[in-house]
């Protein structure tokens, strides 16, 4: 079922003329803030410092060292794939390393070495002043008002029979 949205009036349309991000998409839009939060990290990360892209997989491991492969696409929500590939290029880059599970001699255990901990921490430290720019124009209640909103808008996301395989859709 395809949705249309109802035409904008008259004066809708001139207000989205005068301020051209009012006439972005809320995705467009919050897409746009995670592109430019990804360049100021990779920016203050450095170019020896980690990769915007491997920054949810070390935190992820900084919190819980030692979890599957599955384990981790599982928590920071990206595909078996990408995750293979960001775990090889993190590897390759001496951020982690990879040992026979205990409990599963067949699978692997994801482990965050001692120079992948220290860039995470300082991946950390760097977050947290890209937080403070971006709401920077915000109050206390106003950030965690947005923060709370978020995290609801992603959980509603979560469960849309849309994202998942085909023969779970409507």
């Amino acid at each position: 079922m395809n949705h249309v949205s109802a035409p904008c009036d008259r004066a809708e349309a001139e207000e989205i003329e005068a301020d051209p991000l009012q006439g972005m998409t809320l995705g467009y839009l919050i897409s746009l803030v995670a592109r430019l939060m990804a360049q100021s990290l990779k920016a203050r990360n450095g170019s020896d410092g980690m990769a915007p892209g491997q920054y949810p997989v070390a935190l992820e491991l900084l919190a819980r060292d030692g979890l599957s492969q599955r384990d981790l696409c599982e928590a920071v929500r990206i595909e078996q794939a990408t995750m293979a590939n960001t775990l090889k290029r993190m590897e390759r880059d001496g951020l982690i390393t990879r040992r026979p599970s205990v409990a599963d001699g067949r699978q692997a255990t994801i482990h965050l070495t001692a120079r992948g901990a220290a860039l995470t921490q300082a991946a950390v430290q760097n977050v947290m002043d890209i937080n403070r720019l971006a709401l920077a124009d915000l109050d206390h209640d106003t950030s965690e008002v947005l923060r709370g909103i978020l995290s609801t808008m992603a959980r509603r996301l979560e469960q849309d029979p849309w994202r998942g395989s085909p023969s779970a859709r409507p």
